[in-house]
């Protein structure tokens, strides 16, 4: 028999992925350093080969770090549909180019032109990428050490702690919505379905408790950093050092140079 999956699973891959990977084990900074090198040659390649290949790069850094492309699939399925939706837009809107296809019923007439089919598979391809980037970064970087790195590199101790905060209890409400879900469905609630009613209904029985949730768990974190004296010191110690080492140091060089020949050979070239 086919059970349906929880609500809360559905997000289960949003968070960090164990692992022991190349990719898990690389410097926090370096793959920061990499995915915002990443997402800026997105948009400053202008050809659709060169986007092409950047989605291609990233597909091979999901297979490197073990996740593979069956994993890419399953958690990214909507993005790829929303570019999918994004394509067709544009290439029934935008009418330039040469016309592909056409429909034409009473008064109503539809075509795909090539222009438009292009500046869509671009824009798709933009969008997939940057999320797919984003969501192999958070899936290979412990976000403990990304923060011990952000604030050993200079990032305030207290700016760390928000950022630990949040992506700690993200997939903590995830949980709780679906453990809050679960318990109004047993009590004979209806929250299937996506009508106005049922999604008045979902926002009166879903939300209203986990923000009664989530206020006190604030409540119980802030009497906690009251009584260890938060922000009492400048400065403050770890319990793990995250030292870069020359490879490190290179490779926080040398990422941007190759995102920018790379750029550089494709406006080239174009």
């Amino acid at each position: 028999m086919k059970t349906r999956r929880s609500f809360g699973s559905r997000f289960a891959g949003l968070t960090f992925q164990e692992g022991s990977s190349l990719l898990h084990r690389v410097h926090p900074m370096v793959k920061v350093v990499l995915l915002l090198s990443f997402s800026v040659t997105v948009f400053a390649v202008p050809s659709l080969w060169g986007m092409l290949l950047l989605l291609i790069l990233q597909l091979v850094g999901y297979q490197a770090a073990g996740l593979g492309f069956g994993f890419y699939l399953g958690k990214l399925r909507y993005i790829l549909i929303f570019g999918l939706f994004m394509v067709l837009a544009q290439a029934l809107w935008v009418k330039q180019g040469e016309l592909l296809w056409s429909l034409e019923v009473r008064s109503l007439s539809l075509g795909l032109w090539s222009e438009g089919v292009l500046s869509g598979l671009q824009m798709a391809l933009r969008f997939i990428n940057v999320i797919g980037a984003s969501y192999l970064f958070v899936a290979v970087t412990n976000p403990n050490r990304m923060a011990y790195a952000l604030m050993q590199a200079g990032l305030p101790y207290r700016g760390g702690f928000m950022l630990i905060t949040a992506l700690r209890f993200i997939p903590l409400f995830h949980l709780e919505l679906a453990q809050i879900r679960s318990a109004q469905m047993a009590k004979g609630i209806d929250l299937e379905g996506l009508s106005p009613g049922k999604l008045i209904k979902s926002v009166r029985y879903l939300l209203v408790p986990l923000v009664v949730s989530v206020l006190g768990r604030v409540d119980t974190l802030t009497v906690s950093m009251e009584s260890r004296a938060f922000g009492l010191y400048e400065n403050r110690t770890y319990r793990e050092d995250q030292p870069l080492t020359r490879l490190d140091q290179w490779s926080l060089a040398m990422i941007p140079l190759v995102f920018g020949f790379f750029v550089f050979y494709q406006r080239l070239k174009g």
